[in-house]
């Protein structure tokens, strides 16, 4: 067996129409489709899609808790052009502030949004 690279990732959402408004109209990502409680944005070779918590709960045959704000599960993170402005952007669109932007001793710029599940979502400037 040989991996090569995710060919998605999916998040485990509360309500998907909401994750969907915060993913499109927030982040500006275009939806590739959308089948019942499944979703799927087009952003090129690894992709990212949204199921619902009750939908996989069922699917895995066992009940899924939420992440929390000290807990969470992961991050996505995006490289952008200016860290600054873009967490600006995002908090006044009304993502939730993680983390302010911080230059990190690795040298990059880094910042931390939530999406409205709690999912960390990392802004990247190199």
């Amino acid at each position: 067996m040989k991996l090569s690279y995710p060919d998605y990732v999916v998040l485990i959402v509360e309500d998907l129409d909401r994750a969907l408004s915060f993913y499109t109209d927030v982040l500006g990502l275009q939806l590739g489709h959308r089948s019942g409680d499944y979703a799927q944005l087009s952003t090129g070779a690894t992709r990212l899609a949204f199921y619902t918590r009750e939908a996989m709960a069922k699917a895995l045959g066992l009940p899924l808790k939420p992440p929390v704000d000290e807990m969470p599960g992961f991050e996505i993170g995006f490289k952008v052009d200016d860290v600054d402005q873009a967490f600006l952007e995002l908090v006044q669109k009304g993502a939730r502030a993680a983390m302010q932007p911080t230059t990190r001793p690795w040298g990059q710029r880094t910042a931390y949004v939530r999406d409205p599940d709690g999912h960390l979502i990392e802004l990247v400037q190199d």
